[in-house]
Parts: C-alpha cells; structure tokens; sequence
C-alpha cells in the first residue's frame, strides 16, 4: 500500500510557466499565430481510441521536459541521496538524535482531508483532482472561439479540449474551496456547492479516456448540460451562506476587513471559474448540439456558437434598458428616458465588436437598473425625471460605453464598496425564485459579477461620482478579438496563501473616523 502511494505522489508531475503547463499526461496546445492560446488539431482519427497522454491540442514542436519514468527516477535518486546523508550524518549523533530519526520514518497519520469529506470523492478521484489541479488552465481568446466556430475546427476537437479543460478548470476552484474560513465552509448552502463540483469532476472524467465517436459525444452532450444545470444556482446559494455568516457575526462586509478580503478574493474567483467553465460548453452545444439554436435572443442574424462577430452595443443596450424599465415601472410608476450617442474613430461605420452579446447584456441590465433607481429616488418629488446619458465610443484598442444618470451620484464610502459582494446601500430583499420576479436592488451582487463579467475578456467597470449630483459608470472592453483572452483563476500558493488571511492586522495609518 506505501509503496503505491508513493508511485502515484511521484506520477504526478506539476509545472507552471506563464499560462502554460506541460506534463506528459495532458499535453496543452499554442498556436504559433497567437502564443498561448489552443489551436485545435487533428491529434488521432476518428473511432479510434484516444491516447492518455493527449488533450486533443499540441504544439507545433512538442518538448517535453523528460518522460514521467525519468522525472521518477532524478525523484528516487535524490531522495535516496539525502536519505543517505542523512543517516550518516545522525549516526554520529545521540541516543535523542536517534530516536528521532525513528519518529521520522514511522508513517504520519493524516486527518480526512476537507474535500474528501464534503464530497462523494473516493481516493483515486482525490488523487485525481490533485492531478489535474496542477495544471494552469488554457486561456482562451475570443478570436480563437471564431476561428473554430467559422471552419477551424470540428466536433472531434472541440470534444478532446473540454473533457480535459473542464476538470482542470474544476480541479483549480475546487482546491481553492478547501482552504475557505471553518465560518463559510460550514453553511450549508456552501457544502452543498462543493459536493456538486466533486460530482462534476467525476462525471466529466469518465470520458478522459473515451474513443472519439459520435456516440460519445452525445453522451458527452447530455452529460454537459446536467453540469450547467446543476450550478446554476451557484451565486444565489453561495449568496445565501455569505449572507448566513454575515447573520451570524462572523462577516463584516467592508473593504478594510480582512476576512472580507479573504470571501471576496474567493468569490471572485469561483464565480469566474463558473463563468468561463459556462462559456465553454455553451459555445460547444451551439456549434455542435442539435437542440440548441444559432441564434440568441440578442441577435436578429446567425451568430458563430453564442459568438457575435458584429455585436452592436447600441442594439443590446436598448434591450437591456427595456427590461430594466419594465422593473423600474412596477415600482416607481415611472422611469427615466435614455439618449445614446456613438462615435467611432477607427472608421464611420456603427460600433460593433466581437463579443458575447449575453455578457454584454449582464452589464447594461445591471448599471441601468441601479441609475433607473438612483434617478426615481432623488427625484421621487419632481414632476419628470432627468434622463439617463450613454456615450459608446471605439478606439482602436478599446470599447467604452459611458452610462451617466443624474441620481445624486454616491458617497466616497459607498463608491469604496460596490463592487464588494452582499454590500448595498439599499435595505436588503429577497429575489422571489418562484414568481421569477427579479429585484430592484438589496442583493448586492449586480455590480460585483457584472464586473467580473468585463474582466472575463480583459475589461473592467470603473464608477466616478459626484456625491450630491450623479453617477459615471464606465465600462471597458477590448476592442481587438485577439486582444480579448480570458481571465482565469489558478490554484498555486499564492492564491492559497490569500485565501488564508483572515487574521486582522494592526492598522498602520490613523484611522479618518
């Protein structure tokens, strides 16, 4: 038994190089066009079986670093070479030294690990996610999804890429979840979310291995879809244990307490991780998946997977001030106006751009419902309400959409804390699941995830305000597909490292209070 546990601590191999990790068991792609991103490529014919060594992706000219066997063989050496030394050195030494030396080579008892026990994992499947959290995941570029989506690209690729990128992507999260603080990870909405990433990791791992055929990429289909429906309801659970804690005590959502810090570093990081692993398999099921449509409902033409290659920002703006203005009514029997104005000093054609018109959506929904708010709230005794401003401008590196209202802007303090999770400036309601109604305000995460829904592609949301008079919300994006890549979590010790902070420090400034 210690002798397989050895063999399988030592096949395990890790390596980290920017973006890029290479270990013989799954092998990562770069595209000599555009440097660390994957490139599909026909690695093996179809119907025959897979090779465990690939990820359906490869280098132009693979190098590796030395098979496993070798790698195992410089480990034993070393580690009979110190061992050796060791004993010589202590054979010298006294009767305690010696004594020593015995408690060290008798076996550790270790406690049940955290995910072993909030997960239906056995052993292997631990040992595997150990495995696959090793690997840095591969960011992909907008420009890469159109390239496979227009013809770079097939079933058989995109099949060999996920079932090896999706448990990596889940493996990074997951390691991460382990080190939450005892007061998260025991609310029971949070156990729950991470007894499903186990049971996605396992399912997704009985195709690691699969033939390449039609039949498995049904299976794989079904399987993918039961993934994106289990976690859906990712945000408003984890929303609801963040909210458990806070009740309890044990959370003050402030930008200075570092435990705060600690939750909202790892809910970013989780929420991103959901997004890209999301984007992944929807892009896959509307290339390839029968039952899902080439269109969105944020598009009138065909659009390449949920890919739009002509995205007009004005056009997903508008849809997403009719639905916030259809709220805004139920509830203030009224609602602000929109101009929006654009200019393009690339060309003089209308501003569009490569992007996810669903992301896009997110964003606009979330700034306008907050303006629409801001804008009824300050002028609740007026008889019309200033309208809101949009400005859309392309640069030849940037999309910048600014959303002004007129809403008696927000306080220094408040701007600070925006973007944290659970914090709102509004009293707190619930989102009515049952009746699908969706809330004006009080969750306090519209504008956190909308954030990370820019950053996702290399983006961001800045507020500027004028505390008495109104609100500037600008929203980055990246104006070049190429440009675009996204922005992905990775397990290593730094990232455990901030996850594990918690404890307050001494405050070296006076405080301003």
């Amino acid at each position: 038994m210690a002798s397989s546990s050895m063999a399988n601590l030592l096949s395990v191999g890790r390596k980290r190089s920017g973006s890029i990790s290479e270990v013989r068991s799954i092998a990562r792609s770069l595209s000599s066009e555009r440097p660390a991103t994957p490139r599909p490529t026909e690695l093996e014919p179809k119907d025959h079986c897979v090779d465990s060594g690939t990820s359906g992706f490869k280098k132009p000219e693979p190098r590796f670093f030395g098979s496993m066997d070798s790698i195992n063989s410089r480990s034993s050496s070393k580690l009979n070479s110190s061992l050796s030394s060791e004993v010589l050195r202590r054979s010298f030494s006294t009767h305690s030294s010696l004594h020593a030396l015995n408690s060290a080579m008798t076996p550790e008892v270790h406690e049940p690990r955290k995910l072993a026990l909030l997960t239906d994992l056995s052993v292997e499947g631990m040992a595997k996610m150990d495995s696959y959290s090793s690997f840095t995941p591969t960011s992909v570029t907008l420009s890469h999804f159109l390239d496979h989506g227009s013809g770079g690209g097939t079933v058989e690729d995109s099949f060999m890429f996920l079932r090896k990128e999706i448990p990596v992507r889940i493996a990074n999260i997951m390691k991460e979840l382990e080190l939450l603080p005892e007061e998260l990870l025991s609310q029971p909405a949070c156990m729950e979310i991470i007894r499903e990433y186990g049971q996605s990791f396992q399912e997704i791992l009985q195709f690691e291995h699969s033939k390449n055929t039609a039949e498995n990429h049904t299976k794989f289909n079904v399987m993918i879809t039961e993934i994106t429906s289990r976690h859906k309801d990712v945000v408003p659970r984890m929303a609801e244990a963040v909210q458990g804690m806070k009740s309890s005590g044990d959370l003050v959502v402030n930008g200075k307490d570092q435990m705060n810090k600690a939750i909202q570093y790892i809910l970013d990081r989780l929420y991103m991780a959901r997004i890209s692993i999301r984007m992944l398999i929807a892009q896959h099921q509307s290339l390839y998946c029968p039952f899902e449509s080439t269109k969105t409902k944020h598009s009138a033409r065909p659009i390449q997977g949920i890919i739009d290659p002509s995205c007009d920002p004005a056009d997903i703006l508008m849809e997403a001030y009719e639905e916030a203005a259809m709220i805004c009514d139920q509830i203030y029997m009224d609602h602000p106006k929109m101009n929006i104005k654009s200019t393009n000093t690339v060309d003089k054609d209308n501003v569009s751009f490569v992007y996810v018109p669903g992301h896009l959506h997110h964003m606009f929904f979330e700034v306008l419902k907050n303006s629409m708010r801001a804008t009824m709230e300050f002028h609740a005794e007026a008889e019309t309400v200033p309208d809101i401003e949009v400005h859309i401008v392309k640069s030849p590196q940037d999309i910048t959409i600014k959303i002004s209202d007129y809403g008696g802007g927000i306080s220094r303090s408040v701007a600070e804390n925006a973007f944290l999770y659970a914090y709102t400036s509004a009293s707190r309601v619930e989102s009515d699941q049952a009746n699908s109604v969706t809330p004006m305000h009080g969750l306090g995460y519209g504008l956190p995830l909308s954030k990370l829904y820019s950053r996702y592609f290399g983006g961001d949301i800045k507020l500027a305000s004028c505390d008495g008079h109104g609100t500037d919300a600008y929203i980055y994006l990246k104006a070049l597909e190429t440009d675009a890549r996204e922005a992905l979590p990775v397990f290593n010790a730094s990232s455990a490292a901030r996850i594990k902070d918690t404890k307050q420090k001494a405050e070296d400034w006076t405080k301003d209070e």
